[in-house]
């Protein structure tokens, strides 16, 4: 495991399962983790999870979150045993909290089999929060962006999400093409409060390199709009974040590591 140790560690992100995925993002900065990922469900290199995981701890993470080069809904057995493994520490003292798990909510909306077998038992092995990806409130534009024929309903996503007992976190990417200006990005949080939202994250796209797609990202005086907006809204019972450049500092520093495929351990994912 190649490892890059910070002095101060606040979190730590697991990829898990085979890297397939139900979507064709354009701007995917998952692909080039595909080729490391397992080719079969539920094979893990348990040992070097288990290792990172205490030597993580130690240093002071306390969150996790669980990502994927692929869509980690279509990994269920990986993402199962992960938290296995990390509900099995818990006898060593060392506790993780919250746990969340990145996804693009297709899988969730699609099979109302997967989301009341699955979720709940996720739920049960400590799983807090589900990261749902949403480039736009409109289900058309959401669809065209994701590279599908039809995405399915954000509402029965949340829905489904929170009838396992889960709390459901709306990441936001703002682009040119579907979120770029204050009045659409206002537009997109209040649709996605109403509709059940407990949060929303929202950060410019990125490409396929996980930096800044300069061509794409909205206008520097528009996000300046988002912010003075989200400071009069924010409020403890309803969060939102827009994360810039400038905000990074706890990547810069290494404060939130990721543990990739092939068993490199960095803090340059853009993992929020």
């Amino acid at each position: 495991m190649h490892e890059v140790r910070p002095q101060v560690l606040t979190s730590l992100s697991l990829f898990v399962g085979t890297g397939v995925c139900n979507a064709n993002c354009p701007h995917c900065a998952g692909v080039v983790h595909r080729k490391f990922a397992p080719q079969k469900d539920g094979v893990l290199n348990e040992e070097l999870i288990t290792k990172t995981l205490r030597a993580c701890y130690k240093d002071g993470a306390r969150y996790l979150t669980l990502s994927s080069g692929g869509e980690p809904t279509l990994s269920p057995r990986a993402v199962a045993r992960t938290l296995e493994i990390v509900s099995e520490l818990k006898k060593e003292g060392i506790v993780y909290a919250p746990i969340n798990l990145y996804s693009n909510g297709i899988r969730i909306g699609r099979s109302a089999k997967f989301a009341s077998q699955v979720l709940p038992k996720w739920k049960a092995l400590g799983l807090a929060c589900v990261y749902v990806t949403v480039h736009d409130t409109d289900a058309k534009k959401n669809a065209e962006v994701y590279g599908v024929k039809f995405y399915p309903s954000l509402k029965e996503i949340i829905l489904r999400i929170h009838k396992a007992g889960i709390l459901m976190r709306a990441n936001l990417v703002l682009s040119k093409s579907t979120v770029s200006t204050a009045e659409k990005f206002i537009r997109s949080v209040i649709y996605l409060k109403n509709i059940g939202a407990d949060s929303i994250s929202a950060w410019p796209v990125r490409g396929e390199d996980d930096r800044p797609d300069k061509e794409n990202v909205p206008p520097e005086e528009e996000m300046d709009k988002m912010d003075a907006w989200i400071a009069l809204e924010n409020s403890l019972d309803f969060k939102i974040r827009l994360l810039r450049e400038r905000d990074r500092e706890v990547y810069q520093e290494g404060r939130k590591l990721t543990l990739f495929p092939d068993g490199t351990l960095s803090g340059t994912w853009c993992n929020h």
